[in-house]
């Protein structure tokens, strides 16, 4: 269940932190294949907050009633931990979904590092005089 989301069309892992970042998207294109997925998370992510709201509510009760504390800070303390670990768990609910029709599509062809050799122009539109120096002083 807690696993880092996956490119569904060429198995590549995404990080942690990119995990993070895909949480405010809808669809997003992997970098090594280059095509588009869904991005799925809501629905584990509320099924994980029922359950932590749970064990919250049973903790802060048998605390409550358990111990003599004087204080609610205890009880504070242990939702703030809680509540930190459930923010560190819902980027590694993240999945990947595929989107129709981009299994069929080519990947995009990558340019090495030096992109500006690569692109290949033809100058055929471009033409020369013959005598570029006719009408000039230097004309014999």
């Amino acid at each position: 269940m807690f696993k880092l989301p996956v490119c569904p069309y060429c198995g590549r892992q995404m990080g942690y932190k990119a995990s993070i970042m895909l949480m405010d998207k809808k669809q997003t294109s992997c970098r090594k294949c280059g095509k588009l997925s869904k991005v799925r998370y809501k629905g584990r992510c509320a099924w994980l907050a029922a359950v932590f709201i749970a064990v919250l509510i049973v903790l802060n009760t048998l605390m409550l009633f358990s111990e003599n504390n004087k204080t609610l800070i205890p009880n504070m303390v242990v939702t703030v931990a809680v509540i930190i670990i459930y923010l560190a768990l819902t980027p590694l609910t993240v999945r990947l979904c595929e989107i129709e029709g981009q299994r069929d599509r080519q990947p995009v062809q990558k340019l090495k590092k030096n992109r500006h050799r690569q692109k290949k122009t033809k100058y055929t539109d471009v033409k020369f005089d013959e005598n570029p120096l006719k009408g000039t002083s230097f004309d014999e």
